[in-house]
Order: structure tokens, then sequence, then C-alpha cells
């Protein structure tokens, strides 16, 4: 079965995690988060399962994360991981988590699919050589015996992914790596932890698979602590103030630069070399004036990561954090933000999911990534965050949602 916590940072997802393991020791564990971080405090939480995380330092494994991995599974132990080391689970350690009743935990939304970077030509290739087998667009591998060195790499993949070919409305066609349906099927039970599901790739692949899933809640204990529930009855306290803890910068004229509904999207950053430059001392006037006050240590940026080196400048050049940061609590001393980025899905992915008859909702996806990302700051305890937010689209929709959960919340004992 598969559940959903989708729930508010700092609703006491990870807590209710370490809660359930603790009370149900008998069952065989694997977590999964995108920082190791995380993976370390639920090591740390539940001394008596004894996770272990895989390493790629062991000479008996053969210095391979992997063959530790399975390894690891074999012999039925709990495992603390990333999730780019859970998307290389091959099927033969799939057919050993399916046999020991292994229960799942993914922390925060996995990336489920990947473009494919190699020349079509190079896959017909291996198809014609019969090394891979093409049937209704998903390509596998026909024979495991591959020994060359150029296209290695793809034949790893395929002993742990499937490869896709869909084509749009207009006959183009797309290559995307993604991951087989038995990453959930093989495991007795799965948790999702998250927030704003319905924007996440994993909502997506749940929808392509057509897996059903259930949502439950989270509730406070008479100890202070948390636990899973059927259905949601708490929010942190902050969520009835967010509309008085969040300063968004508005009426100001260095946010004229993102009025256009595409402003500051992947395209504008590609196409508009003087708009960087004037975005730039954008930034600078917002840290260095508008928000002098306040130490260079205590702020926080996020944008595109090619766009990293452009955008730096005096007084903030430090405190980068990639646009699409989540489930880390490094940050949390910060409080002057700049989000400068305007958030659309890749027209290859959206065009993969629609090809798919899979509805993308460009708005929940963009505000599902902004939030994370907002909340690795001090608002995550419930502390004012000052924020510059140039994209009109990416500041109407946060103004939407705190309004949103403002009102949510009201209808909790918070």
């Amino acid at each position: 079965m598969v559940r959903v916590c989708d729930a508010l940072m700092g609703s006491g997802k990870t807590e209710s995690t370490i809660r359930y393991i603790n009370e149900h020791p008998d069952e065989k564990y694997i977590f999964i988060t995108p920082y190791l971080a995380e993976a370390e405090r639920i090591k740390t939480g539940c001394p008596d399962a004894r996770f272990v995380e895989p390493s790629n330092k062991i000479a008996k494994y053969d210095f391979k994360k992997g063959v530790h991995t399975a390894a690891l599974i074999k012999d039925g132990r709990n495992i603390a991981t990333t999730h780019q080391a859970f998307k290389c689970y091959t099927q033969s350690m799939l057919d050993d988590i399916r046999n020991a009743g292994y229960t799942l935990f993914i922390d925060e939304n996995v990336d489920v699919i990947e473009k494919f970077d190699y020349s079509p030509g190079d896959l017909q290739m291996a198809v014609d050589a019969g090394y891979i087998r093409e049937s209704n667009g998903v390509y596998s591998l026909a024979k495991d015996v591959y020994n060359g060195a150029a296209l290695r790499d793809m034949f790893r993949l395929l002993r742990s992914r499937d490869l896709v070919r869909v084509n749009d409305e207009s006959g183009n066609e797309f290559l995307y790596w993604t991951l087989p349906p038995e990453l959930i099927y093989s495991f007795k039970d799965v948790y999702i932890l998250t927030y704003l599901f319905e924007g996440q790739g994993i909502f997506h692949f749940l929808q392509t698979y057509k897996v059903g899933y259930d949502f439950i809640g989270i509730m406070r204990t008479e100890d202070g602590g948390y636990r899973f529930c059927e259905r949601a009855e708490y929010l942190p306290a902050y969520a009835k103030h967010l509309r008085e803890k969040l300063h968004i910068l508005e009426g100001s004229r260095i946010n004229d630069i993102g009025d256009a509904y595409h402003a500051l999207s992947m395209n504008w950053f590609k196409k508009n070399p003087d708009g960087i430059e004037q975005l730039k001392k954008n930034m600078q006037n917002y840290f260095t004036n508008i928000k002098r006050s306040i130490p260079a240590e205590r702020r926080l940026w996020g944008a595109y990561n090619s766009a990293e080196s452009r955008l730096r400048g005096k007084g903030y050049t430090n405190s980068f954090l990639t646009f699409n940061a989540k489930a880390t609590n490094a940050y949390r001393d910060k409080y002057c933000l700049a989000y400068v980025v305007n958030l659309f899905m890749s027209v290859g992915e959206r065009n993969f999911y629609e090809a798919l008859g899979i509805e993308v909702d460009e708005d929940k996806y963009a505000l599902s990534i902004m939030v994370q990302w907002i909340w690795r700051s001090a608002i995550r305890d419930g502390k004012d965050v000052w924020l510059y937010i140039p994209s009109k689209r990416m500041r109407d929709l946060l103004t939407g949602w705190i309004d949103d959960v403002s009102k949510e919340a009201n209808a909790f004992e918070v």
C-alpha cells in the first residue's frame, strides 16, 4: 500500500517516521532522502534499527555502493540512503526486497524521469546489434554482455531503469529514462513524505502507472511528539502567521524586470544577457541598499545553477543555494532571501507526461519547488523572513498560497 503524507514543512514528518520505525522494530526498512544529513537523522533517531548507509569505500564490495547495497538487502539490513542511489536498484535487488517484505520511506520528491543524453543513432545501433530490444516505445536489455566503453553508462542505466520513447501531438520524439514501477510494487508498504504532492514528479509517476495511494496525516501526541494518523490533525503554529512572518517586497522598481509572464524563466536567462546584468544590479540593490541592515551571513539567494556565476555580486556571492534545494536544515539561520527564477517544467518533460495522458499543473509544479526552497530558511523556525521575488507570476503564486494556508490553519488547534 502507498501512503502519502502531504504535510507542511515542520509538521513532524521525519519525527513521525522515527516513531513508526521504533514502534515496529521487526519490519525491514529502506529510507531514501535527497541529503545524507537526513539519513543520519534517521540512523540516530532509530538506534535499535541499526540503519546502514551503503558505501563505495569498502574493498569487500569492490568499492561500489550498488554492490554494498545489494549485499545489505540480501542480509535483510535496514538502509538509509540517497535518492540517486535508490534509482540504481536492479531487478535482482528488487526481487530480494519483495521477498524480504521491506517498507520504503521516500523523503521528498524523487526525480522520476531524466532526459536521454545519448544519440538516438547510438541507441538504434545497439538495437540493430541485438543488445537492446524495443517494444511499444520501451527499450530494455536483450542481453547484458556489452563490454565496450562508449555506451557503458547507457547499459548500466538499462539494468535499473526503463528508456521510454514518446511523441507529442506534433510528432516530435522524446526519449526519457524513467524509474520502473517495480521500485514501488516491490515494497510491502510505501510512505511518501512531501508537501504540495500534486506538483511533483512522484505524483505524475503514480498516475502514469496507475498506482493507487491513500493520504495520511500527522497528529501531536501526549508526550509532545508526532505520529502518523488517518487524516491531518496538526499544522505547525507558524501556519497562522505566515502573512506577518513572510515580508515579500512589493511596489518596488526592482520588481519590474519580472512583470512579463515568462520573465526569469530558463529560456529568458538563455536569451537576455542584458536582462541578467540588470537583475544582478537589482539583487545588489536589494541586499546592500534596501536590506543593508541585515548582515551578509544572514542572506540567501536562489537561481538556476547555470546563472550563478553571472549573478554573483558584492554582499551575497557566498550565499547561493540552488533554486530547487529541499530537505536540508543547514540554512535555517538565513532570513534575507532573493529567489530570482520563474519556474516552468521543461518542454520535453511536460510533453512526455501529456503524451501519456497525464495533465500537468505548471503552477503547482512551480509553487512546490519555490516553497521548499524558502523553507530552508529561518521561516521553518517561525522567524521573520524578508523576500525579494522579482517574478510577478511566482510572487502571486506565493501570496495566494499564503492565503490558502492561513485559512486552513484556522481550522486547526495550533
